[in-house]
């Protein structure tokens, strides 16, 4: 039987009422948010279920608050979703998880987003990659961020709670094999959990199949609020590491493809990249939203408020009261996380498979 908590013990979301929809909202607009930025990409979850258990985001054994096949969006509830995000601005759809692989026929449904948006990525922990890739290419899907902590297998096993790194390698070389537009995100840790040198292996490694690097920095959300503060490793400490590898100038970040920065390599061939949440905030140019695979829009990652698109469209709500939802939702996001602000905590009662990251 499914286990629901009181919404103070729980990682879900945070439930807000929506207001009706004024009747001078006759068209969803372009979507931004109260602090006016655009919102062009959008992050949508299939599945708050992983096959692996990261250290710094899902709790060993999964969360107790795992939906049900039911509670999921359909993939015709997902592609009615993506149509109206286009119809506010949103180019770029990236699915997350969970792991987003683990769907059934999640083919199917990158060819039925394809028809709504120009671009569509993916996340994934690649476990399942080698045999998707050439069909998840077919259907439309442009290309995939994989995630991957360390090459030492017996490391990897550890960060995952028992995965294996063969299966994740042969991943990447079926993507890149199918055209995939390939990238490697890993989260930087160090102290207890990775020796340090592990992300250096890491660049070069990426580097010599001519796959761009990221490093993401540790947030205090969920599980990872758990970890030690020696498990935190910096973008300027992993620059540091790279050492002559990379040029010391930043290059910036790619337009509208995210809070990323890069360093370039010194024969200038490669790059690495760096999404500094915690020393460098970059919220001021933040243009995402996110919508869980239960259908929650979330405004922040770091927030649990959010609004049911799933019970709206199950109620009935037309195209124009669920871009009523998403803009009122939007409206309600903050100007920043609260990362560094030792009075919230709200971010440390994220579920990160329950939102899609």
């Amino acid at each position: 039987m499914k286990t629901s908590l009181p919404i103070a013990d729980s990682r879900l979301a945070r439930p807000q009422p929506l207001p009706p929809r004024p009747a001078s909202f006759a068209r969803t607009p372009k979507l931004v948010d109260a602090k006016g930025r655009a919102i062009t990409y959008l992050r949508l979850s299939l599945t708050d279920r992983c096959n692996l258990a990261c250290v710094y985001c899902m709790p060993p054994g999964g969360e107790i608050e795992h939906a049900l096949r039911p509670e999921l969006l359909s993939f015709e509830e997902a592609s009615r979703l993506i149509r109206i995000f286009a119809q506010g601005g949103v180019t770029r759809v990236r699915f997350t998880g969970g792991e987003p692989l683990v769907r059934k026929d999640v083919v199917r449904l990158v060819e039925m987003a394809r028809r709504e948006v120009p671009e569509l990525q993916m996340t994934t922990n690649a476990v399942r990659l080698a045999e998707l890739a050439r069909p998840l290419k077919r259907a439309g899907l442009s290309g995939v961020n994989v995630s991957i902590d360390t090459l030492d297998p017996d490391r990897f096993r550890a960060v995952t709670r028992g995965g294996e790194l063969g299966p994740v390698l042969a991943g990447v070389h079926a993507a890149l094999d199918a055209g995939l537009r390939v990238k490697v995100n890993a989260v930087g840790l160090g102290g207890d959990v990775l020796p340090e040198s592990d992300a250096v292996e890491l660049v070069e490694w990426a580097w010599s199949l001519g796959i761009t690097p990221r490093f993401i920095e540790l947030m205090p959300l969920g599980e990872a609020a758990k970890l030690p503060a020696s498990a935190f490793l910096s973008a300027e400490r992993i620059a540091k590491l790279l050492g002559a590898r990379v040029l010391p100038d930043d290059i910036g970040p790619e337009s509208g493809h995210g809070p990323a920065r890069y360093l370039r390599s010194r024969d200038g061939r490669h790059r690495v990249g760096f999404i500094t949440a915690i020393s460098d905030t970059f919220c001021a140019a933040c243009n995402r939203v996110r919508v869980t695979a239960q259908g929650d829009v979330r405004a922040c990652l770091a927030d649990r408020r959010a609004v049911s698109l799933r019970d709206q469209m199950r109620a009935g709500a037309s195209d124009l009261d669920l871009g009523w939802a998403i803009s009122w939702a939007l409206a309600t996001k903050d100007a920043s996380h609260h990362f560094l602000d030792p009075a919230v905590t709200e971010h440390e009662e994220v579920g990160m498979s329950l939102i899609g990251g």
